[in-house]
């Protein structure tokens, strides 16, 4: 480990000095192998929670990489939440070993300056508490790893809870290295055992509470997506400065002015939303008596954020579930919080509803870039270069093109490329047919076991939300066949939703069965569409001018004159005659396709997967052969179904 650290301060000032970034440059290997040394200590390898994970850009170098250890109850990236890391100077001169926080997410609630600050230390100070023995050890609270970033560094020391800097020429051994890891990594399992043992409260003292996030919840979007439940009386201020339920009523009726009328109603809200509600208490966000729009496990203390355009007073909550539903009975009462835990009925329904429902783990994938995606594709990286940036710019892209091009094949390594990482649970994969409807792929009423009607989400509906849930992370949606369906009908309203520039809450609308103001529906802006499109599809309906106008296309043709090709032939006991052969008879009957029927052309040329064996070629000709009667024929006998002559002699040409 040592020395591998000393190697990349030593490489790494001057790669990002004078490297293009991207691909399978040494400086990966060099941080694949420090993740595999630090993953191969003991008390890291016995941990199933621990997960390795490291950044030196994403799309350009960074000006501080790094490697960290994450403990996935806590935090899967390091954006936010506690966890160990290790970070470089850009200058080379050396690396700090240390215990911190991510600052993203602080500042997503209190901005970059002094609110954020003071978050950050109070948060330090917490966990420092923790552990009165790192008192004057060689760890220290405030390094200058962010040198050079004036608006980040005060966040980034204030984020620290201990540190300890190596200078590059006086870098310790192994085993002092490994002590010190172990040291913070102690410290912070200690930390996330202790706070995870907080949300774990048994039933006789963990509280039930029923919320209206605004009017007709209108803001649950934003409370789901920003991991929170709020409440206003914005007029009172930090409501932590009043000791009393007394206190905040009394400083209601003065700020309404109405002396003799006691808001206890208010003041009560105020009171337990501050003093009353618990870290691990259940929560369940409500619209009038009896619709639950979704529940949570309510996962901080109150926080007060001036920041906030309303609603300053918060609780962050880790929402586990947003499947509608509704109270049993009349419900509850309309206020807008109301602890619910002293009534059995609601009690055991919202245990159910919440508390059996396990929480998703975020489990990093193995990384993955345009080397790895060239692999396995029959296309030049300034192909995929322009495939991928196209498809982050507008958000939706369809590949058309002919039978056989590898249509499906290239869209998961698309995905993969666009996600950074090969993680499939990312990735959701649909077909579009003539019955498909918009009931299937945004929501309707489907028959339920009552002899009723339930409403339903469709698949990218579901999708979205599984998305909305993980917004620093990328996720796809591919529709094979996208020109198969009846595409105004299947879309509806989404065909605005899914611009890339109409994304997000600020743009959410009512959909079609939306039964009050707070179902509104937004595509969150990490979901990206990727259509795919048989160009020699006879039934296909001509995709309609709105939605051309929101996708970006691309053309994918026939590849059998690529190196790529002729090894993949090759390299599956093939012989170089067979390659010959393939091209020559196949690129013969493509040029008849193109050329010599009026209703056929490009759109209709046979594609090389065809031709990519899924096993060993053990006999050229019978293998041969065998694709042409059993999978080229009966393409010819579709496109000259009016011919049976001309049938029989372009498959004669392509045996002979």
């Amino acid at each position: 480990m040592r020395d591998l650290l000393k190697e990349i301060l030593e490489k790494y000032p001057n790669a990002r000095a004078t490297t293009a970034f991207g691909g399978q440059h040494e400086i990966r290997s060099l941080f694949e192998d420090l993740k595999e040394s630090i993953r191969s200590l003991d008390f890291i390898k016995n941990n199933q929670n621990l997960l390795i994970k490291y950044s030196y850009g994403k799309g350009n170098w960074a000006q501080t990489p790094w490697v960290a250890i994450l403990d996935d109850r806590e935090t899967t990236t390091t954006q936010k939440g506690t966890y160990v890391v290790i970070l470089f100077r850009s200058d080379g001169d050396g690396c700090h070993l240390k215990l911190g926080q991510g600052v993203t997410e602080i500042t997503e609630l209190f901005g970059s300056g002094a609110n954020a600050v003071q978050e950050l230390q109070r948060r330090a100070d917490e966990v420092r508490l923790m552990f009165p023995e790192m008192l004057n050890t060689a760890f220290d609270n405030e390094p200058q790893e962010m040198r050079g970033q004036a608006n980040l560094t005060s966040l980034y020391e204030a984020s620290t809870i201990y540190s300890k800097y190596y200078k590059r020429d006086a870098m310790p051994t192994n085993e002092e290295l490994s002590s010190d890891i172990e040291v913070l990594v102690n410290c912070y399992e200690e930390y996330v055992d202790r706070k995870d043992a907080e949300l774990e409260v048994d039933d006789s003292g963990r509280k039930i509470w029923a919320i209206a996030l605004g009017e007709g919840g209108r803001l649950w979007n934003e409370s789901f997506e920003q991991g929170i439940i709020s409440i206003g009386w914005d007029e009172l201020g930090d409501l932590s400065q009043y000791d009393s339920k007394e206190a905040i009523s009394s400083r209601l009726a003065e700020s309404r002015g109405e002396a003799g009328r006691v808001p206890s109603n208010d003041a009560l809200c105020c009171f337990q939303f501050t003093r009353q509600m618990k870290v691990g208490d259940l929560v369940v966000a409500k619209i009038g008596r009896k619709k639950i729009l979704g529940g949570g496990i309510i996962t901080s203390e109150y926080i007060y954020d001036p920041q906030r355009r309303e609603h300053k007073n918060i609780r962050k909550v880790k929402w586990v579930t947003t499947e509608k539903t509704e109270f049993p009975g009349t419900g509850v009462t309309t206020k807008t919080l109301t602890e619910i835990s002293r009534y059995p009925s609601f009690k055991e329904m919202v245990e159910s509803y919440i508390a059996d429902k396990p929480i998703v783990e975020r489990i990093a994938g193995e990384p993955y870039g345009y080397e790895d995606a060239l692999k396995d594709l029959f296309m030049s990286r300034k192909e995929l270069e322009a495939v991928i940036d196209t498809a982050k710019r507008k958000k939706n892209i369809i590949l058309q093109g002919p039978p056989g091009v590898g249509k499906t094949f290239i869209s998961r390594r698309l995905a993969y490329l666009l996600m950074g990482e090969k993680d499939p649970k990312r990735i959701e994969f649909i077909q579009f047919h003539q019955s498909y409807s918009y009931e299937d792929f945004v929501q309707g009423w489907r028959p339920n076991s009552s002899n009723g009607f339930t409403l339903k989400n469709g698949s990218f509906y579901d999708f979205c939300e599984k998305a909305r849930a993980d917004l620093d992370r990328k996720f796809v949606f591919v529709i094979d066949e996208i020109n198969r369906g009846n595409l105004s009908k299947i879309f509806g309203e989404l065909l605005m939703l899914i611009e890339g520039d109409k994304r997000g809450l600020a743009n959410a609308i009512k959909l079609t069965y939306s039964e009050s103001e707070a179902e509104r529906f937004s595509v969150p802006e990490n979901v990206f569409i990727v259509g795919l499109m048989n160009t020699a599809d006879r039934s296909l309906a001509l995709v309609d001018y709105a939605l051309r106008r929101r996708f970006a296309f691309f053309n994918l043709a026939p590849q059998f004159e690529s190196e790529k090709f002729k090894s993949t032939i090759t390299q599956n006991g093939g012989s170089l005659d067979l390659v010959n052969k393939i091209r020559n008879r196949i690129g013969a009957l493509n040029q008849v396709i193109t050329n010599e029927r009026r209703d056929l052309g490009p759109g209709f040329q046979i594609g090389h997967s065809y031709f990519c064996p899924t096993g060993p070629i053990t006999s050229d000709s019978e293998w041969y052969a065998n694709v042409i009667n059993t999978e080229i024929k009966p393409l010819i006998e579709e496109y000259w179904f009016d011919s049976p002559e001309k049938v029989d002699t372009l498959t004669a040409e392509l045996l002979q």
